[in-house]
């Protein structure tokens, strides 16, 4: 697993592994049920880098072998371990500029992500 948040209210923290934010883990839940118009489990954002290591999102299949973020019951992120291991010590957040909101990746701070 990347890892898994717990609660809603607490980022969720892997040891030496990607962060997820509980706000980007709500934004990603919720672009799943509305952006598919459907509850399908296979199906879940994916996480990948570019050849230039900028981060890229999808909707993708859950593969075999891949890493997995899991929130209120459902995968949520997925990534190939390569990826996953690139991503860790890094936290998924929602960053907000001139009014605009978007995913970003940010080193993790130690005590509170």
């Amino acid at each position: 697993m990347i890892s898994t948040p717990d609660r809603a209210d607490e980022p969720s923290v892997a040891a030496g592994e990607l962060t997820v934010t509980p706000e980007a883990a709500l934004a990603l839940h919720t672009a799943l049920q509305e952006g598919n118009g459907s509850e399908d489990a296979a199906r879940a954002i994916r996480i990948s880098l570019d050849t230039a290591n900028r981060m890229r999102l999808s909707v993708s299949d859950v593969w075999d072998g891949d890493r997995k973020v899991v929130f209120d019951g459902r995968i949520i992120l997925v990534a190939e371990p390569e990826v996953a291991d690139a991503l860790a010590g890094r936290t998924l957040a929602i960053q907000t500029t001139g009014g605009r909101a978007s995913f970003a990746l940010r080193p993790t701070k130690e005590a509170n992500a």
